[in-house]
């Protein structure tokens, strides 16, 4: 059943990187990730298209965001990630179904679960790089060993 309020969260891994260089100053940007957003980008395996300059399409509501500022003709293929900046925060998506912009450039996506918050125009849609932006749960915890190395995993999940 689809609410509003669904909201995603990534399993990241990251290969033991060098204590005394970059391992432990990323533990410390993690640690702040419990009371600070992160912005991860999100994986995508879809193939790369020109989308152009998508932005939200006046108001929507739902599970279908109006979107304007796209390449004429371009598809937005079912499976594709797309993250919409509100207010100044992050809120990812996943394509339901295919949708092609008409020749202005004007295509109605729907999403996979229901829109968090009203769009609002000319919101930026990030289309070629989306990203989600949360907090690493409270009850994460790091074990360092005894060797010069630092290998992490985490959760980032998406803030309300």
């Amino acid at each position: 059943m689809t609410r509003k309020g669904d909201h995603w969260a990534v399993d990241v891994t990251i290969p033991a990187l060098d204590a005394r260089g970059c391992g432990m100053g990323l533990f410390a940007d993690l640690t702040r990730g419990k009371r600070e957003p992160l912005v991860l980008r999100v994986p995508d395996y879809m193939e790369a298209r020109p989308y152009g300059n998508p932005v939200c399409n006046g108001v929507s509501t739902g599970d279908t965001i109006s979107v304007k500022g796209l390449t004429p003709t371009v598809v937005i293929p079912k499976g594709k990630w797309m993250s919409l900046v509100l207010n100044g925060q992050r809120y990812l998506y996943l394509v339901a179904v295919d949708a092609v912009a008409n020749g202005s450039g004007v295509a109605s996506v729907q999403v996979t679960s229901l829109l968090r918050r009203p769009t609002i125009d000319g919101a930026a849609v990030e289309l070629a790089e989306p990203k989600i932006e949360g907090y690493v749960p409270a009850n994460q915890s790091a074990d360092i060993g005894t060797l010069p190395a630092v290998g992490l995993q985490f959760s980032l999940e998406e803030r309300d």
